[in-house]
């Protein structure tokens, strides 16, 4: 099974493929034309935009829209043609040939790719057929200080999955591991095609980011990892990834879909829990970046999110420009068989099965006429509307200021906001609670994001969910940076988030 998956994934990272090499060169006695078409059978359909060239003449053209092509001038007798593409290369499949007798007229060529019932049969000799949702994804993994592949890394595969057999909504989490050869390269069977995969590689003391992969309909996937010391440093960093540092730079600008700078738009670094805003000119730029394979996205309120997976490695400034449409179509994440989750809907979900927040639906914020009104559905919070303003407050004892809100992941004191309140929130922690407690002691001061202007801009037929954290302790920390809020947080959901 090792020799068989390595001898394959060797084959599709660009060995040229095992078709009969051209025996010996034809005398051009005369000239004919080729005419056929280029068929993708992963996608089962034809291949738009493919370059087809004649390996002995150099000669090439491109396919149409409908896959189709000519070539003329081609010497008549035994020819080999080769094909690839754009489409193919993202996947890591190149070096197609195929070898043809050339006449003065001939019609009704095709060249194709391996069909996916093939390419199974080599890489996963166990199973006779490839069930009808499983995909496959291999690669290489690289030393992001030097790009040499690694031996004996270890890359894991996993997704979200509802167990049918209990009642409800119940989420495991399956997941396929690999490890990598001498030549750095890894091979996955058995992976669903249309779910979102949650992604990371490792080798001793060396990681990647984790971060979200979709194979898609093509059902193979090449994804490369580059690893690094720096980004391994999170998992001993006592979960404060944003302390941890690295050698690595990064910047690029944030566009909308006519080319105008996006101003204030919120740039994350998701692994390593960095964010920046975008300037006037729509630039940003991180630096001490930790090296290796990670998320990077890009998200502003009315617009939604990208997510990209970038690689930094040494001695290269990555640039990573975006444009970012009104209406962003984010790849969907779907949990098998009875659900399909979103990534955000499934932290939701994990969330209120555990019990301890609270939470307001979608049935039920359909019913109220704003969101102010969703939010006094909620126990726990004070919810002030007054002059087209909403102000949400704790009613927690020690708890002064607004309660800070998160949209979509994106804190909604974003770039531009204007607050109808701007005083500081003070906690003073309450006497014996182990903390230096009494009305005495030290006070936490920070400066609470407003939630006035914000909320006041949502249209309830926008929001899917809300739920309020009341203390610390269930804060999700993946959507706040620095110490937790001690008066709550609220998280709501709209439809720009990755639901389903």
């Amino acid at each position: 099974m090792r020799k068989t998956l390595t001898l394959f994934t060797r084959t599709l990272l660009g060995s040229a493929v095992l078709w009969p090499a051209l025996a010996s060169a034809q005398p051009m006695q005369a000239l004919g034309t080729v005419r056929g078409t280029v068929y993708d059978s992963l996608t089962r359909r034809p291949l738009a935009n493919a370059v087809v060239e004649v390996q002995e003449t150099a000669r090439l053209t491109y396919t149409d829209t409908q896959g189709r092509f000519t070539l003329d001038s081609v010497p008549v007798g035994a020819q080999q043609l080769t094909f690839s593409s754009t489409t193919l290369d993202s996947l890591g499949l190149y070096g197609f040939a195929r070898t043809i007798e050339v006449r003065t007229d001939t019609r009704g060529v095709v060249l194709a790719t391996p069909s996916f019932r093939t390419v199974y049969a080599r890489l996963c000799p166990a199973t006779d057929s490839p069930p009808t949702d499983s995909a496959i994804v291999f690669g290489t993994v690289y030393d992001a200080a030097d790009r040499s592949p690694i031996n004996g890394a270890q890359v894991v595969l996993r997704w979200f999955e509802t167990d049918a057999k209990t009642r409800g909504l119940q989420l495991r989490t399956p997941q396929r591991t690999a490890s990598t050869g001498a030549d750095g390269v890894y091979g996955i069977c058995g992976v669903p095609a249309d779910l979102a995969l949650s992604t990371s590689a490792s080798h001793d003391s060396a990681a990647s980011g984790v971060f979200s992969t979709v194979v898609g309909p093509g059902r193979i996937l090449r994804r490369d990892f580059y690893l690094s010391r720096e980004l391994g440093n999170i998992a001993v960093s006592s979960g404060n990834a944003a302390s941890v540092q690295g050698t690595g730079r990064i910047r690029g600008t944030v566009r909308d879909e006519r080319g105008n700078a996006l101003v204030g738009a919120l740039v994350v670094l998701t692994t390593i829990d960095r964010t920046t805003n975008t300037d006037s000119a729509g630039r940003y730029h991180f630096a001490n970046v930790p090296l290796g394979t990670q998320e990077l996205s890009v998200r502003q309120l009315g617009r939604g999110a990208l997510y990209r997976i970038i690689d930094v490695t040494a001695r290269e400034e990555g640039a990573h420009d975006f444009v970012l449409p009104t209406t962003t179509v984010l790849a969907t994440m779907n949990v098998r068989r009875e659900a399909s989750v979103g990534a955000d809907q499934a932290g939701f979900l994990r969330r209120k099965n555990q019990g301890f927040i609270k939470v307001v639906e979608r049935e039920e914020i359909l019913k109220r006429f704003d969101v102010g009104s969703a939010l006094k559905r909620v126990s726990g919070l004070r919810v002030t509307q007054q002059m087209g303003t909403t102000q949400v407050t704790s009613t927690r004892p020690f708890c002064a200021g607004e309660v800070p809100i998160i949209i979509d992941g994106v804190p909604i004191s974003s770039h531009g906001n204007a607050s109808l309140f701007s005083s500081t929130q003070s906690v003073t922690p309450p006497q014996g609670d182990g903390k230096g407690g009494g009305s005495n002691g030290p006070q936490i001061t920070m400066a609470p994001p407003s939630n006035t202007s914000r909320i006041d801009q949502l249209a309830v037929n926008d929001v899917i969910a809300i739920e309020f954290h009341a203390g610390p302790a269930t804060v999700p920390m993946e959507y706040w940076s620095g110490p937790p809020p001690q008066c709550g947080l609220i998280l709501i959901w709209t439809v720009f988030a990755r639901w389903r």
